[in-house]
């Protein structure tokens, strides 16, 4: 059983390592404002707090260490001494002396035999280099003197230490302490029992749909709800903000540039950004490693900025945030960028590619290269990176959690390195298939979409043989395929006359592929399992989950079973090509409609409605049960959050379908999701953009088109949203323009596609702008004639004077010169950017991305005003 001391002791431990975190940013931050007299309370506190304790629990050289540290930041408290970097490094390499001691404590209850007496030393040299102490005149600044000065050793002056500074605490309004420690051990038992709950559930869930007594239904309805929310709290538990992992950075950053004499600032971005505990261990070396070779490849020196014409101080960003179900980390240097000649060269040299081989690579295979276990464009071995290993590892290590590099990288501008990780890896929502009659679940994070082929009808088959492998066409994409039968050398239960094929569409980072299977199941929330040390070994199995009627069910690994498949790499750059080749040919047919893509549905028995699929996350299946209340509107627990509810009855006038147990629902993604109820999802179709905006002129409606034979209403989210929540978008934009300055503003918005015209001319008038439209560039110069334009927002690909001369004809007259121009477009292009930036366009943005947009246009508007 543990002692009294012992618990002290440890709580002490627990608490001084919770508080060490904090310091190194502080310090670090009053290195930059030396005048922060808060910031310099809060070191001392801490400091403080860690003298007493030490004195109280007899560690001696924790004790020295503190004591003198105190000593130091007392009198920085009265402008005796003043701040300088010499000084903030002292502190630190205290702070570390600290750090080492408590590891020691926690490891085995003693001090260790770290040797004090050089960090003592400097501590003392830099008080005793103080100036005459200010003369005393409160009685808050003659307790603080009267504490420095109290005997080392004497523990009737520690205990009235420790009893003044109980006095002091006990004077500022007493608070509840609602905070407890809890052993990670115990956390983890209690995730392990909830998963075995929710096992349970999901068995009496299924159970329950084969009874038709409604009592015992609702019962598991009720239970299923309690579950659902037990563990997402339990799930809260284990999360903990990336600021544990991300909180190290501001003290390497600055111990790093100035050992290579860079001035470099660190800006972090969404520090309290949550993720599952177990998994912010595992990003914490990956993380370091790419900061530090930010700081050593990325950062040029001081001398060579200069040349560039750069800032002397470069710029590290680290940014964390959620999207799509993940945590995002991005780390954005404005260095040197990553030398694609160099690493072609380097390739070349290890024999990694042909000369052929090398000129055919596109820039993101180039970029690839440098996870190749021990591959390095470092020409210098320095201590602090390009020792040859890194980048292997770093995939390697987030491979494991399941999660995905990207790395985007601009010559002389700097880099971004982008990765995506999971929440939480102990029970996850996944999609449920089935091949040879065995079950196996799919991370919803790597699904894209559920493709129907019916194979009755041979022109709608699609699948073809392109370089030896199976394709499907895809709006016009060749989509590789593979199939999970021949995988895993399962016998395939299906017909050969069986009316349907069933794909689905995967990805993993830069890879992207369908996987033909038997049968589609529902989506669940499952329990991960560890694998066996012999099945471990297999790269295409993540773990298992045991299913709601016992059954085992295997989660597929989607970046595993493309590796064990004859598919190869190079068989992906042919089809690659292959699409670049017929894009090509696409482009020189300017005749052909520019096609988008809906999901079709039905609301009632006759309603045909379609949504633009680039604003869907989701769709679903769910229970009318499911459906609450909250203010008077539908909402519903959807993965751990409240989701709001829409339906097209309460805004179209259209009459209330009746009520039938089970309703799909289509998931967007508006700068938070919210869910539209539907009768029943029929598919998803590709019609023309040219679609008829006359017939149904109505608000939340961009028009109407035929669609397999039925008369189909075209909606407008943006607009749908904005009649349900008025401030939806409020919430999440903040103009930096009055309301008066958007309505003086005129946009000419230029773009021939009806379809696209609506959503963008919708958005636009809903942030208060004027709005006067044309369908091509030639019809837009005659309006800039006609009419005084602020703004110009245009569309690149118009059949009649595209974009890039539009904006041309812009640039080449007097009087519009310097009028600010937009360029929107459906998928983002390097290729396209450059070559509208030389055409002089001054902003380049995503048409459906509606924020981004208002946000980059109120930059113009405010760059033009000066």
């Amino acid at each position: 059983m543990m002692s009294g001391i012992d618990k002290v002791l440890g709580d002490f431990i627990v608490e001084s390592q919770e508080n060490l975190e904090r310091l190194d940013h502080e310090f670090v931050a009053l290195e930059h404002d030396p005048q922060n007299s808060e910031l310099l309370a809060s070191i001392f506190r801490t400091i403080h707090t860690i003298k007493g304790s030490a004195g109280f629990l007899s560690l001696t050289n924790l004790e020295q260490i503190s004591h003198y540290a105190e000593d130091v930041l007392a009198k920085l408290r009265d402008h005796s001494l003043t701040l300088n970097t010499d000084m903030i490094t002292t502190l630190l390499h205290a702070i570390d002396s600290i750090k080492t001691i408590l590891v020691n404590l926690e490891k085995t209850s003693e001090e260790g035999e770290l040797d004090v007496l050089d960090i003592v030393m400097e501590l003392r040299k830099v008080a005793e280099s103080a100036q005459k102490p200010s003369t005393i005149t409160t009685p808050q600044e003659l307790n603080e003197y009267a504490l420095e000065k109290l005997p080392e050793h004497d523990n009737s002056s520690i205990a009235k230490e420790l009893k003044l500074s109980e006095t002091l605490e006990a004077s500022n309004v007493a608070i509840e302490d609602t905070r407890i420690h809890v052993d990670v051990h115990l956390l983890d038992q209690l995730m392990n029992m909830t998963g075995e709950l929710v096992l349970s559930r999901n068995q009496i869930v299924q159970f329950a749909n084969t009874i038709e007594q409604r009592n015992f239904r609702m019962i598991v309805q009720r239970m299923n709800v309690v579950v659902s929310e037990l563990q997402e709290l339990v799930m809260k538990t284990r999360m903990q903000p990336v600021k544990k992992v991300l909180g190290i950075f501001p003290r390497l950053v600055r111990d790093m540039s100035k050992l290579q004499g860079k001035d470099v600032m660190l800006v972090m971005e969404g520090q309290n950004t949550e993720l599952d505990r177990t998994l912010i261990e595992s990003i914490k070396d990956p993380l370091t490693h790419l900061v530090r070779n930010a700081l050593d490849h990325g950062i040029e020196p001081p001398e060579v900025r200069a040349q560039l014409g750069k800032p002397a101080t470069a710029v590290i960003t680290v940014k964390a945030y959620h999207e799509g179900g993940q945590v995002v980390i991005e780390i954005t240097d404005d260095g040197a960028g990553i030398s694609l000649e160099k690493v072609k060269a380097k390739a070349l040299r290890e024999r990694l590619l042909t000369p052929q081989q090398a000129e055919e690579m596109s820039e993101r295979d180039l970029i690839n290269l440098i996870f190749r276990p021990g591959f390095s464009t470092a020409e210098i071995v320095t201590s602090i990176s390009g020792r040859g290993v890194g980048m292997d590892v770093v995939k390697k290590n987030l491979d494991k959690i399941g999660g995905v590099i990207d790395i985007q990288t601009k010559k002389d501008q700097g880099t971004t390195i982008k990765i995506r990780i999971p929440i939480t890896l102990a029970i996850i929502p996944v999609l449920i298939i089935k091949s040879g009659n065995h079950p196996f679940a799919i991370p919803q994070v790597n699904l894209e979409e559920l493709l129907m082929i019916q194979t009755d009808n041979p022109d709608e088959k699609g699948i073809e043989l392109v370089h030896g492998a199976e394709v499907y066409r895809l709006r016009g994409e060749l989509l590789p395929l593979l199939r999970l039968n021949t995988i895993l050398r399962l016998p395939s239960v299906k017909q050969e006359t069986s009316e349907n094929i069933h794909i689905v569409v995967l990805s993993s980072g830069d890879i992207r592929y369908g996987l033909i299977i038997d049968e589609v199941g529902d989506t669940e929330e499952i329990v991960v399992k560890p694998l066996s040390k012999h099945i471990k070994q297999l790269q295409c199995y993540d773990g298992a989950t045991i299913m709601g009627d016992g059954k085992v069910a295997l989660i597929l690994n989607i970046s595993g079973l493309l590796k064990i498949t004859q598919l190869t790499m190079e068989t992906l750059k042919k089809i690659q090509q292959t699409v670049g080749e017929e894009e090509k040919t696409r482009q020189v047919i300017t005749s052909k409609a520019q096609q988008q893509t809906i999901v079709l549905f039905k609301i009632g028995q006759h309603e045909y409605y379609g949504v633009p699929l680039a604003f869907v996350v989701r769709l679903e299946k769910f229970s009318s049960a499911q459906i609450e209340l909250s203010g008077g509107r539908e909402v519903m627990q959807y993965r751990q959050t409240i989701l709001p509810l829409l339906r097209l009855e309460d805004y179209l006038n259209i009459p209330r379908a009746p009520d039938t147990g089970m309703l799909s629902l289509i998931v967007f993604a508006i700068e938070k999701q919210i869910g539209l109820v539907v009768s029943e999802i029929l598919d998803t179709v590709e019609i023309s953009t040219h679609i008829d905006t006359e017939t149904f002129q109505q608000k939340g409606i961009l028009g109407s088109a035929i669609v397999q034979g039925h008369s189909v209403l075209i909606l407008d989210v943006h607009g749908l949203i904005e009649m349900a929540y008025p401030t939806w978008y409020k919430k999440f934009f903040t103009s930096q323009l009055t309301e008066q300055e958007r309505e003086n503003t005129r946009i000419l918005l230029v773009e021939d596609s009806s379809f696209f015209l609506n959503i963008e001319k919708s958005y636009l008038e809903a942030a208060g702008y004027q709005v006067f439209t044309a369908q091509n560039g030639k019809e837009a110069l005659e309006k800039l004639e006609q009419t005084p334009i602020d703004v110009v927002v245009t569309d690149l690909d118009m059949p009649v004077c595209n974009g890039y001369d539009f904006t041309r004809a812009i640039r080449a007259r007097e009087q519009w010169k310097a009028m600010p121009v937009m360029a929107l477009t459906a998928l983002s292009g390097e290729k396209d950017r450059e070559k509208g930036m030389e055409a002089g366009i001054d902003e380049y943005q995503i048409k459906l991305n509606r924020n981004e947009v208002l946000r980059a246009l109120e930059l113009l508007i405010l760059r033009k005003r000066g």
